[in-house]
């Protein structure tokens, strides 16, 4: 039986919604795929093979010790929004894997977040292409006055599965 991308097959599920409608059911289709997202409370706002942005409301369980949002809550929108983007990208039976993460906290978040990641259609290409590799993705997140409290750049590899076991 070949393998199939979950993370293609949800993009192709609710290619014909938008808006609300869109973020609800990729966020729940997301978090059924990978549920630590689902327990974040993360809301999938952009979901493109080139773009993915990722949402945190602000709310008490996501604060640190001074009422903003924790260190570990964005850099799970980091992780999320680059590792989608990535997987949007792999053929099967490639699976992303987390290499590095590199957070550069500039400042206090005010309110909710959102980590956006990006991948040029070339880099892209290269995912859809290569059976095996590494790649650096950018991510920035921004809080609700507009500013980046946070970015950094998160390495991803691809293997194929069978190399996991």
């Amino acid at each position: 039986m070949p393998h199939e991308n979950p993370f293609t097959r949800i993009a192709e599920t609710y290619a014909g919604t938008s808006g609300a409608e869109r973020r609800a059911w990729l966020s729940k289709a997301i978090g059924d795929t990978i549920p630590f997202v689902a327990t974040a409370g993360c809301t999938i706002e952009t979901y493109t093979p080139t773009r993915v942005v990722v949402r945190l409301d602000d709310r008490e369980a996501v604060h640190n010790h001074i009422g903003g949002m924790h260190a570990a809550a964005m850099a799970l929108l980091a992780e999320t929004a680059t590792g989608l983007v990535v997987a949007l990208n792999l053929t099967p039976p490639a699976v992303p894997l987390l290499r590095t993460l590199t957070m550069d906290f500039q400042r206090m978040a005010e309110g909710s977040v959102r980590a956006e990641a990006t991948l040029p259609e070339e880099a892209a290409a290269r995912l859809r292409e290569r059976p095996i590799g590494k790649i650096d993705v950018a991510v920035a997140c921004t809080d609700a006055s507009h500013q980046t409290p946070v970015d950094g750049t998160l390495q991803w590899a691809w293997v194929p599965e069978d190399r996991l076991r």
